[in-house]
């Protein structure tokens, strides 16, 4: 616990809030640890939204972020749940981005009876509903169950599955393997990669000798690029399939024509400007988006689009319900027609994600640019 400290907390208090009763939300996030990237982008989100949440009031009060770093562990996170709600009293906690942190943060904030918004979607903190925890991520069968049915749509009946050995990666493998029949997608190889791995030549080479029709990778960070450039230097034409992408990733601005035709599902943030003006949020995505770059010179991704509705679904329950950590979880199973950054969400008593398809789209690189996948093409 000692090694835990307060690495950041923030209020934003109007002029005449002084006295304003003061609603500490806690933020158990990864800020210098292997997920410290994400962590520091769902921590700068939720700093732009409580600002914009403050001006309006929560309950008679205002809120404040207090955020410890787990320093990207299981203990950690456990530890920083703990904190945050016997020390600091937090009326929720925010948190983590990690898939077994997650695990680790749900059983923590169970013990602790604390309202608990994971930032990734682990299918066994989520099936069953559990009273104290919900997610404002997005549940891996979703993209999933997309890019299988393109796939289908496309008549390809054969595919590869390489996903990263951590958590993320290990469930997207269970998802597909599960979900292909439904398909009619066999899945000749279904591998995984240990962090660090670069060389993805072996992978695609056996892949390509089984004659598959398609290639699936699933993970964060460098890995799809170095998987997309590989493909490349084997002048494969086999269609890549990725979980998901960061802003900016595979664009015109980076030259590389190497993921000419990689397919991936995105998020409405992240994929902001290709939504129709009739989109029924794309005039607050792109506030927000624009709002954050000016802020931070950087764009938002998913992990942003979560974190602050996250930070949204609280403060709407909270007025419903008040600043009651005790309250809170039936306030929040209220929220049946939520629309945030992320999705619309169907919370209920039984569903503490609510998150559908339509909370994602397709998207296809062509000509360096992303466009939208509208068909089976």
């Amino acid at each position: 616990m000692a090694a835990l400290a307060a690495f950041f907390c923030v209020c934003a208090w109007a002029v005449d809030t002084v006295a304003a009763e003061r609603i500490v939300v806690g933020l158990a996030l990864d800020l210098s640890g292997p997920g410290a990237i994400e962590g520091r982008e769902a921590r700068s989100a939720m700093l732009l939204e409580m600002a914009r949440i403050n001006r309006r009031g929560v309950a008679g009060g205002r809120i404040f972020l207090l955020t410890l770093d787990t320093k990207g562990s299981s203990e950690g996170t456990a530890a920083a749940v703990r904190e945050l709600a016997r020390k600091h009293k937090s009326v929720a906690v925010i948190g983590p981005v990690d898939h077994y942190a997650s695990i680790a943060a749900a059983k923590a904030a169970h013990e602790e009876r604390v309202p608990l918004f994971t930032l990734s979607a682990p299918e066994e903190i989520l099936v069953p509903a559990r009273q104290w925890v919900f997610s404002t991520a997005r549940p891996s069968s979703l993209p999933v169950r997309l890019m299988l049915g393109h796939m289908k749509d496309r008549g390809i009946k054969r595919a590869a599955m390489l996903g990263s050995s951590l958590g993320y990666g290990t469930e997207g493998r269970e998802q597909i393997t599960a979900l292909a029949p439904d398909f009619g997608v066999s899945i000749l190889l279904n591998e995984s990669f240990k962090p660090g791995e670069h060389n993805f030549l072996p992978f695609l080479k056996r892949a390509s000798r089984r004659g598959v029709g398609g290639f699936v990778h699933w993970a964060r960070g460098g890995s799809r690029v170095d998987l997309v450039r590989a493909r490349a230097a084997l002048d494969l034409d086999m269609p890549l399939y990725l979980s998901h992408a960061s802003p900016g990733m595979f664009g015109s601005k980076s030259g590389d024509k190497a993921a000419e035709g990689v397919v991936f599902p995105a998020s409405w943030l992240t994929a902001a400007h290709l939504l129709p003006e009739s989109h029924p949020v794309k005039r607050d995505l792109t506030a927000f988006r624009n709002e954050y770059l000016k802020t931070y010179k950087s764009e938002p991704g998913e992990t942003a689009a979560a974190a602050v509705d996250a930070l949204r679904i609280l403060a709407w329950s909270a007025r419903g319900v008040g600043a009651n950590r005790a309250r809170i979880p039936a306030g929040v199973e209220g929220a049946r027609y939520f629309t945030g950054l992320n999705g619309t969400y169907g919370f209920s008593k039984n569903d503490h994600n609510g998150l559908g398809a339509d909370s994602l789209v397709l998207v296809r690189v062509r000509n360096g640019k992303w466009e939208l996948v509208n068909d089976g093409r």
